[in-house]
């Protein structure tokens, strides 16, 4: 099965749902609210599964002074890196003290597909809250790298020319990063071989150091480095180009591509168990934080759009992109490791 036939799932999975999730997260929205009023008692904490300076962390400290304001307790950013976000995402369902949110992506939910002998269900275990933002992607080199090949097809060109092939900095094998590479690499043909860091900012420097010559990120990660000329866009990973960065062609007018394009977002999660009514006023909240003036500064500072969203929209989209990943990676004959 070739990528372009997972293609049309990008425009559509936001519409579908399925229904067993819709009904059980769907009531969500329906439970009454009075007995989140005193919600929160004391301090919050927003884990995020990345490491401190990712894109993740950065809207967390973005959003937590905005919260604090409403919910009258300190908004902690705790950072707990590690497996390919699994390290922080089972942290928060397992502590499940009722003042612990995750701040994650859909890595957290495809470590259900990806991982072997996983000691929680991601899609049982957490519940949705809302969606805050869809992140850009790019696939990128560097410089010196650039200059050999300035393209994404010379890059594909120059991969199968050098005797060992280039090296893609990954950020663990399940990471969206990495599956991401290696779903489009179905039909790009690179010939390379993933080196994974801990850590994103340690996939930055291996680029920059050419320990690596391409990686898949979000252009905030490395905004001072593309604009001095060090990290070079060669494909936006998108139907159509960046406004931000309109010299970028998308992956198809650099190659032709015309497969599934990956979606990169982040998004609140609360361990199974938290009560209706305090998941519904994090929403609320969340809403009123994310004004006019607060979503400008976090798409120009991390490169993406701010998204409306509620528990049981993100709950439906969730699992309408669960089947698709799932089908992907059954194309892919993707083995759990």
């Amino acid at each position: 099965m070739k990528n372009h036939a997972c293609a049309p799932a990008r425009r559509s999975w936001l519409r579908a749902a399925g229904t067993a999730a819709a009904i059980g997260w769907g009531v969500l929205a329906l439970a009454p609210t009075a007995s989140a009023q005193a919600w929160p008692t004391r301090p919050v904490r927003i884990v995020i599964a990345s490491s401190a300076g990712s894109s993740g962390d950065l809207l967390a400290r973005m959003l937590a002074p905005r919260l604090e304001s409403l919910w009258k307790q300190p908004v902690v950013v705790e950072p707990k890196p590690g497996a390919s976000g699994i390290v922080g995402t089972e942290y928060v369902i397992n502590v499940n003290d009722g003042h612990t949110l995750l701040l994650g992506t859909q890595t957290a939910l495809m470590s259900k597909f990806t991982q072997k002998n996983l000691r929680f269900d991601p899609l049982a275990d957490l519940l949705p809250v809302a969606k805050v933002i869809h992140y850009q992607m790019v696939i990128a080199t560097n410089a010196p790298t650039a200059r050999q090949a300035g393209t994404l097809a010379a890059l594909v060109a120059l991969s199968k020319s050098t005797p060992d092939g280039l090296f893609f900095a990954g950020n663990g094998p399940t990471s969206i990063f990495n599956l991401s590479m290696a779903i489009m690499n179905r039909d790009l043909g690179l010939r390379m071989a993933t080196v994974d860091f801990p850590s994103v900012s340690a996939m930055n420097l291996a680029l920059l150091r050419n320990d690596a010559q391409l990686m898949v990120n979000t252009p905030s990660s490395v905004k001072g480095q593309i604009d001095n000329g060090t990290v070079v866009p060669l494909a936006a990973v998108n139907p159509e180009r960046y406004a931000n960065l309109p010299q970028v062609p998308t992956l198809k007018e650099a190659t032709g591509y015309g497969g599934y394009l990956p979606l990169l977002w982040a998004g609140f999660f609360a361990p199974r168990g938290t009560p209706a009514a305090v998941i519904q006023k994090i929403d609320q909240d969340l809403r009123a934080a994310l004004d006019d003036q607060l979503k400008q500064q976090i798409e120009s500072t991390l490169t993406g759009n701010v998204v409306a969203s509620s528990p049981a929209v993100f709950a439906r989209e969730i699992q309408a992109e669960t089947a698709v990943w799932r089908d992907i990676f059954k194309a892919m004959d993707f083995k759990p490791e």
